[in-house]
């Protein structure tokens, strides 16, 4: 279904904007820039300082920061003076800025630095698990990679050790499993420790749809939890799958494959994006268009850039131009200068 709430951030005449899915301005270009919405809001700088707005363009408030972070489970990270701390989904400051280095929350938990150790904080800025480490990560499954005396391991929202710090490279999990690296190769461990892959791989990526990316001698293909070769090991790129699909590479040419490692796109393009709406943007000589599951080019290779549809609607950029298209090629904006 359409979001026909979405807005699409523009330039005219030196100042940003949004427009919206029929490519009326919404939102006065007025800012100096601008990043697209997140939920309620969005960030809109005015010289130096960064402020938010609500879908209405009006400012949530009078607080003004120097920069802004990641966004997730409702909270922003911000920074002023330096300093990190977080605002809610409303732009209300819910913990100061106090943090030399600040993480987004993932499962209620946030990562946050003081000095060159590494804690974690609630939603409410309870210190949970007390700054100790020498880096963290996001929680993932229920544990997080930490770095202790220059090896990584895995702790669980108690701050309990869960894995031993002992490798050099690791993984978060990812649907079960993490991949770690033994004397240079990379194999999988479940939430026990347990090697459930052996490590033979010069590269393990996370699993993603039940299957992860993995390379040998440089060439790329999947594995499943069990460690079985599921799609030969043949590419010279591979990335991981999504909603079904992943793209590859052979040679110096792009497409994408299917969980069975049929190609949806043969790697006849130069370049491919994500896709979205059925239309994949791919790159054909310096220029980018969209073709459908068939390699048919629906909207012919015109732009320098193409991005992803969002709600039926993507940005390109032509003539460096910032202008946007809908599913027809059309173009519902396109008078920016």
């Amino acid at each position: 279904m359409l979001n026909n709430n979405t807005l699409y951030p523009v330039k005219l005449n030196g100042k940003y904007g949004f427009i919206d899915r029929k490519g009326e301005i919404c939102i006065e270009p007025k800012f100096d820039y601008v990043e697209e919405f997140n939920g309620k809001l969005a960030t809109v700088s005015i010289g130096d300082k960064i402020r938010f707005i609500d879908r209405e363009g009006n400012f949530k408030n009078d607080d003004e920061y120097d920069d802004v972070y990641d966004i997730s489970e409702g909270y922003t990270v911000v920074e002023l003076n330096k300093k990190k701390g977080f605002i809610d989904s409303d732009a209300k400051l819910v913990i100061n800025p106090q943090y030399d280095d600040a993480y987004g929350f993932s499962e209620g938990l946030a990562a946050v630095k003081l000095g060159y150790k590494w804690g974690y904080i609630d939603t409410t800025g309870k210190s949970i698990i007390k700054s100790q480490f020498l880096d963290a990560t996001d929680f993932s499954e229920g544990v997080a990679l930490v770095q202790v005396g220059g090896k990584l391991g895995y702790i669980d929202k108690n701050g309990d050790t869960v894995i031993e710090p002992k490798y050099d490279y690791a993984n978060k999990f990812s649907e079960g499993l993490a991949a770690v690296q033994v004397s240079n190769r990379y194999g999988y461990i479940d939430k026990k420790g347990d090697t459930i892959i052996a490590p033979k791989y010069t590269t393990g990526n996370d699993f993603s749809e039940g299957l992860a990316v993995v390379e040998i001698n440089d060439k790329y293909g999947f594995i499943d939890k069990e460690g079985k070769n599921i799609i030969p090991l043949k590419y010279d790129w591979a990335d991981d799958f999504y909603e079904g699909y992943a793209a590859i590479a052979v040679g110096e040419k792009y497409g994408f494959i299917d969980k069975e490692g049929k190609e949806l796109i043969g790697p006849n393009f130069d370049n491919v994006d994500t896709i979205s709406k059925g239309l994949i943007s791919v790159e054909v000589s310096g220029k980018w268009g969209y073709v459908n599951a068939e390699s048919k080019f629906i909207i012919a290779p015109i732009f320098d850039e193409a991005l992803a549809f969002v709600d039926g609607i993507a940005k390109v950029v032509f003539e460096n131009r910032i202008r946007y298209i809908n599913t027809e090629g059309d173009y519902i904006w396109s008078n920016e200068t």
